[in-house]
């Protein structure tokens, strides 16, 4: 299994072990629980002119202790690189920081982790957080990757409830699920509901936050967007 923590964030080496890029996002597909791909940042031109975004196919990949790699001699561009992911890029979604609802679309917290099969691409868990802070107080939720069902109206559902979730990682797990299930019961009442609509965001981790999370959801939305913009016009460049 391969976890997106030891991606995002890290170098992308090719042929012969030359330096790439940088793997920027992980790409999951618009409505099923799997990694189809990633967003790679090529090295900038002279250490000065930064170069546009693109993308690989997770079949382009391989992982390894020394770090994710391919077997190109150099990145794929425009056009060519939006037909080997095999995905219209703005219709991908990236789940680090995305909400995670119960099976009633309630929040309970956001993706902190998510362990894939490198070859498949199938989720084999999600690690569920509510903030730095609070994950290492309370520790995290683990949900199977048969209790995740996908991204959908902003957010990663899961058929699992909060309190039958495993926690791990923390000093007060218990503590964490009654935060957890006190939180759930407010949203139920209608104080607060999941409303990102984007391929990025942050979940409403408590009702007086609600309105500072939409808005660094909208935040967020806005930057994967101009990200696939100027992509697109990279595509315009080619023809």
């Amino acid at each position: 299994m391969v976890f997106i923590g030891d991606i995002e964030g890290n170098s992308l080496t090719g042929a012969g072990g030359a330096m790439l890029g940088t793997v920027t996002n992980v790409l999951f597909h618009p409505t099923e629980p799997r990694v189809i791909g990633v967003a790679v940042r090529p090295p900038a031109v002279a250490v000065v002119v930064t170069r546009k975004g693109t993308y690989l196919p997770l079949s382009a990949l391989s992982f390894g202790a020394e770090g994710t790699s391919c077997g190109l001699d150099k990145l794929p561009t425009g056009r060519k690189a939006a037909e080997g992911l095999g995905f219209d890029p703005e219709t991908t979604v990236i789940w680090s920081g995305m909400p995670v609802a119960d099976p009633h679309g309630r929040a309970i917290g956001v993706v902190r982790g998510v362990s894939f099969d490198a070859t498949s691409g199938v989720v084999d868990r999600i690690d569920v957080g509510s903030g730095t802070v609070a994950d290492v107080a309370h520790g995290r939720y683990l949900v199977p990757g048969d209790a995740v069902t996908g991204f959908e109206s902003g957010a990663v559902h899961i058929t699992a409830e909060a309190g039958d979730l495993q926690g791990s990682g923390g000093l007060a797990v218990a503590a964490a699920r009654g935060a957890v299930t006190a939180t759930v019961a407010a949203r139920a009442a209608g104080d607060a509901v999941i409303g990102a609509s984007g391929a990025t965001g942050k979940a409403i981790r408590a009702v007086a936050q609600a309105d500072l999370a939409k808005r660094a959801t909208r935040t967020a939305r806005k930057t994967w967007r101009d990200s696939v913009q100027a992509f697109r016009d990279g595509m315009k460049d080619d023809e």
